[in-house]
């Protein structure tokens, strides 16, 4: 078996770098026979659109996929091929499923990570009016994929209900990778946090209603952290010194950003709905705002340590399974 591993271009403001090296440490420590397949355009970051920039990974994606037809066109199919993608909306997936079935290439495997979609009415991909035609690409990924890996739940149903799906057993819930490479002992201050971007379905305008309140205005510093943060490595400083992070968002299908804020010892306070339901305590989930503002509080005068440090173990342990639970569904693939 030969994985042909197709990552997400590299971002610096995104996890797509750290994917890039997780997924080549825990296949090579699978001991898998592994080929990356990296775009050849640079990438300066996102201008033009929301999680990624929609000219330049369509370039990216595009070299990607010529490199990927080349390594089809001399296979031979005699032993498994798996063609990996750590984001599964990839447009040239299509041509891909054209040269796969025209050939009849039976041990050619397509699998991948799923983020997002069209079926989110909050999803970029929605607001910006491509669910007329995207759900019908995004049917047609369930169709040409042999497995779709999700991080919650919560996404899972959300893709049932909403896209024509084969079977239940296409989409499997493994989670997605995290490992704790930015935590650092430091003192914390008073400064609470809001970790996301700052598209409209985050709701950073709630964060800063909130940063008015008389009696959290001079008590606490707030801040944003894309109007701060330049680097990664900014961005897991102002974490490590942070005391709260809160989220107020309506589109969330794992939240990386807030489990990075959590594994730096922030103590989270997160919306009681989307993916947030199944992966949080309720000592760290709101119903409402008033619920929200109650917490800010309480959180600081009596800190549930012991709940912060079972969340952070969690996180951990999801993470550090989410590859090798991948490997093991791949391997079932081609047996």
């Amino acid at each position: 078996m030969k994985i042909v591993n197709i990552p997400i271009e590299p971002l610096e403001e995104r996890y797509s770098i750290q994917w890039d090296k997780w997924f080549r440490n825990e296949f090579n420590k699978a001991c898998i026979d592994t080929e990356t397949v990296y775009g050849d355009t640079a990438i300066t970051g996102v201008k033009h659109g929301s999680f990624l920039d929609v000219i330049e990974t369509n370039f990216y994606k595009t070299s990607q996929l010529m490199k990927i037809m080349e390594i089809i066109t001399h296979y031979d199919d005699k032993d498994p091929l798996i063609l990996f993608f750590h984001d599964l909306w990839f447009p040239g997936l299509i041509n891909i499923a054209y040269i796969r079935d025209g050939l009849g290439l039976k041990n050619l495997k397509i699998c991948g990570c799923l983020h997002a979609g069209s079926y989110d009415e909050y999803d970029f991909l929605y607001k910006s009016g491509m669910n007329c035609w995207a759900r019908w690409f995004e049917s047609g990924i369930c169709a040409i994929v042999d497995k779709i890996f999700v991080a919650t739940q919560f996404h899972k149903a959300m893709i049932m209900e909403n896209r024509l799906v084969p079977d239940d057993h296409s989409i499997t819930v493994t989670g997605f990778p995290i490992y704790d490479e930015f935590s650092k002992p430091m003192c914390k201050t008073n400064l609470i946090i809001f970790p996301h971007r700052l598209d409209d379905e985050k709701l950073p305008v709630l964060f800063d209603e909130f940063s008015q309140y008389s009696e959290f205005k001079t008590r606490f510093k707030w801040l944003k952290t894309k109007e701060f943060c330049k680097t990664k490595q900014e961005f897991y400083e102002v974490l490590n010194k942070a005391c709260i992070a809160i989220s107020f968002a309506k589109q969330e299908t794992w939240g990386i950003a807030m489990q990075e804020a959590v594994l730096c010892g922030c103590f989270p306070i997160v919306p009681n709905r989307l993916s947030y339901t199944e992966m949080y305590g309720d000592c760290f989930k709101y119903d409402d705002l008033n619920q929200a503002k109650m917490m800010i509080i309480n959180l600081t005068m009596n800190p549930p340590f012991d709940e912060l440090k079972t969340l952070q173990q969690s996180i951990l342990k999801k993470g550090a399974a989410a590859i090798p639970s991948m490997i093991r569904e791949i391997k079932k693939l081609v047996k």
